[in-house]
């Protein structure tokens, strides 16, 4: 069954992290991402993973600070050392599940024109309905022939969470400044290419300048990076997914005297986007199609707790946002 659900499980897989229960995973072909693409149109790849891009976003972007303090939170005064993984859950509820789109239509070099035909009904987005709407037609704009068929995808996978791991480490201070990376280097997933992650977060200290001020305040910015390509075997070998992003966000945070609990909230505007490219082909003929596709947050409101126990520290908050997200953290600081 080579249908664009089985094909870009892998996908969803890398970018997201999403668990498929094992009934869900049964009978499953594993192709990778890239042979997934290469027989699909540009329009409906694109209205089914809008959903994924969303979720990534929203994800990436949390879990980016547990406290405004800088300096002060490790058990050498002034000098911070973190390491630790946040993981990231965007909520789905919000999420577009169905989509409509009449055709497609493919440049296959020569001055060729293929048009894809798709069936009158709802096509579900990778987080919409369970069932396949069926096959689609391609045609030979010029002759107006049926030259093939491909079977569309059902959803990918019914969840209401779409989690995500990162790993991030963080040191500080210098003037009031700490910084945080997170980390992952290109990691080949068995038949379904690589995936290489990068990110780098610049705090600095507003409570610093004010004296006697009763809370920590501080700004930050972040930019992350996520690359995808294909297996070597694949027609779509290189680079299939350019994902990068930034966010800015202003933190405030207020310690228990009493007890090793720590308040925080925040405010952040953000942007990450998405670019595709692969290889279309079928028997048909071959093309390049590329697209972008933005996230859909761009401001967030957050608040949180951390609890500090010896050099353990953990972590949980909520984001308001286009897609609401869950975060938790654990790590040590030093």
């Amino acid at each position: 069954m080579h249908t664009l659900q089985a094909r870009l499980l892998p996908f969803l897989i890398v970018l997201a992290v999403l668990v498929v229960p094992p009934s869900q995973a049964q009978n499953r072909d594993t192709d990778e991402l890239g042979g997934a693409l290469s027989s699909i149109g540009q329009q409906y790849a694109d209205n089914y993973t809008q959903p994924i891009t969303d979720a990534l976003g929203a994800n990436l972007n949390a879990g980016l600070f547990r406290t405004a303090e800088v300096g002060g939170e490790g058990i050498v005064p002034v000098i911070d050392l973190y390491v630790g993984v946040a993981g990231t859950g965007a909520l789905t509820a919000g999420s577009p599940e169905s989509f409509q789109l009449t055709n497609d239509v493919i440049e296959a070099g020569n001055g060729r024109q293929l048009r894809i035909e798709y069936p009158n009904t709802d096509l579900p987005t990778a987080f919409g309905e369970n069932e396949s709407p069926g096959s689609a037609d391609i045609i030979d704009v010029q002759t107006d022939t049926k030259v093939d068929e491909v079977p569309l995808p059902s959803s990918l996978i019914d969840t209401p969470i779409a989690p995500l791991a990162v790993p991030q480490i963080g040191a500080g201070t210098v003037l009031g400044t700490d910084a945080q990376v997170r980390f992952l280097p290109e990691t080949s997933i068995s038949d379904y290419g690589s995936v290489s992650l990068f990110g780098l977060s610049v705090r600095h200290s507003l409570s610093q300048y004010i004296p006697l001020l009763p809370v920590n305040l501080a700004v930050q910015g972040t930019w992350q990076s996520l690359s995808l390509s294909g297996s070597d075997d694949s027609i779509n070998s290189g680079e299939i997914v350019d994902a990068s992003g930034w966010a800015l966000n202003a933190q405030v945070s207020k310690s228990v005297p009493v007890a090793p609990i720590t308040f925080y909230g925040g405010l952040q505007y953000e942007q990450f986007g998405v670019d595709v490219g692969y290889t279309f082909q079928t028997s048909a003929g071959t093309s390049t199609v590329s697209f972008e596709q933005d996230a859909s947050n761009n401001v967030r409101a957050l608040a949180g707790v951390s609890v500090t126990l010896a050099v353990i520290q953990l972590n949980v908050d909520y984001a308001l946002a286009s897609n609401n997200t869950v975060s938790a953290g654990v790590g040590i600081t030093l």
